[in-house]
């Protein structure tokens, strides 16, 4: 421990006997990380307040799930896999749906999507407008506000009327075969603006026995507990062979966008960074050559190769370390000018469907990015040390005291 705090203050006191070396070494590096900070806080600022816009426009605990071709093998949405997709960690409910085309005797077109009704209670939180949901057995279904409003306006169809179906099916010899069945209207939804505005929704038995032979839903929505969960649960239900659809798809989008320009921008920042590792490469090897001599010395008098390794490395931990705090420092002035000065330019760059970023900084300085800008730093100037501290540490202390005569 003792020995450690003595190479600790030797390693401080021979950095700052070159301050301005010192200073110029440490901007060096600083900017490099100062532009890393700033064009990654760009980036993540920009994915956040995108993924923020999203989720107030869309339902991002919905997932649709449907069926998938794999290797020319179609897997279809069976109740085992129903099965599986409700035991995915974060689910918290599952609705298996049917779907078919219906039509009244005047020909009013009816689409019906069948499903139990605690699965659509339970995913969905349906409102009524009128009336109440349908029970799981017998000839209940609801109506969406706009068909409620179509059959109401064009069939005279309220809540609680009885509302004919007509079923067209083909008998053995081909002859279509008219069958007419009754629903009772017993309810409908306030408007929802998604699907179920123009549906009738009743439970699935009804529909499946126009579908005998079928074996397979059309789709199962899943609910998930929270939108940050809902990525994890896709990649699960991919992994059952399955699709996965829904609002999220766009956060993916932006992930993969934010992530590609985050990588290009900063690979041109990188050679800041490179220019910095020089810099600390040329500062220690002249700092080597400066103190030939006294290292010569130093292991004469009993210092190791490994010690004087340790002390070069340490002067560069300790450039390293201010010059990720430096740059940690800059970097938040350049996320804070960006906001401030070229915030008007990129949202116009940007177009209008942006325009929402206004009102709020479009940068975004987080504790990890600042931990990963002083990280950077420090391993850059290590890295950096290793062939200046590896110079010095393979000096021959009697060559070394007689150059430095």
């Amino acid at each position: 421990m003792g020995q450690g705090l003595d190479f600790a203050r030797i390693a401080g006191r021979q950095i700052l006997r070159r301050r301005t070396r010192l200073l110029l070494t440490i901007l060096g590096i600083a900017v490099g990380v100062a532009a890393v900070v700033a064009i990654v806080s760009l980036g993540e600022g920009i994915r956040a307040h995108s993924i923020d816009m999203i989720s107030e426009q869309s339902d991002l605990t919905l997932i649709e799930v449907t069926g998938d071709v794999r290797d020319g093998t179609i897997i279809p949405l069976t109740a085992a896999k129903a099965a599986a997709l409700r035991g995915i960690t974060h689910v918290t409910g599952t609705a298996p749906v049917i779907t078919a085309d219906l039509a009244t005797p005047h020909q009013t077109y009816v689409g019906a999507a069948g499903m139990g009704w605690e699965d659509f209670s339970t995913v969905f939180a349906p409102e009524f407008s009128k009336g109440s949901g349908y029970s799981d057995s017998g000839s209940d279904a609801i109506l969406g506000s706009e068909i409620a409003e179509s059959l109401r306006k064009y069939e005279g169809i309220r809540t609680g009327d009885d509302l004919t179906i007509r079923i067209r099916e083909y008998d053995t010899s081909g002859a279509p075969v008219d069958t007419e069945v009754v629903f009772n209207v017993a309810g409908s939804l306030r408007p929802r603006g998604d699907m179920f505005d123009t549906l009738l929704v009743t439970d699935s038995a009804r529909l499946e026995a126009w579908r005998e032979g079928y074996g397979a839903y059309d789709t199962i929505y899943l609910r998930v507990d929270a939108p940050e969960h809902v990525l994890s649960v896709a990649a699960d239900v991919r992994e059952l062979g399955l699709q996965a659809q829904g609002p999220f798809e766009e956060i993916e989008a932006v992930n993969r966008l934010m992530d590609a320009v985050i990588i290009i921008l900063s690979f041109f920042t990188g050679i800041s960074l490179f220019v910095g590792a020089l810099m600390i490469i040329n500062t220690m090897v002249v700092s080597v050559y400066e103190r030939t001599r006294e290292i010569g010395i130093t292991m004469a008098l009993g210092a190791s190769h490994r010690h004087v390794l340790a002390l070069i490395l340490l002067e560069c931990l300790y450039i390293g370390i201010l010059g990720g705090i430096a740059g940690d420092l800059l970097g938040i002035l350049l996320s804070v000018g960006i906001n401030t000065l070229g915030k008007s330019f990129i949202l116009e760059q940007l177009g209008p469907g942006f325009a929402g970023f206004a009102g709020a900084d479009i940068t975004l300085v987080t504790p990890a990015l600042l931990a990963a800008g002083l990280g950077i730093a420090v391993v850059l100037s290590l890295l950096a040390g290793v062939y200046p501290a590896m110079k010095a540490a393979r000096l021959n202390p009697v060559d070394a005291i007689r150059r430095g005569m």
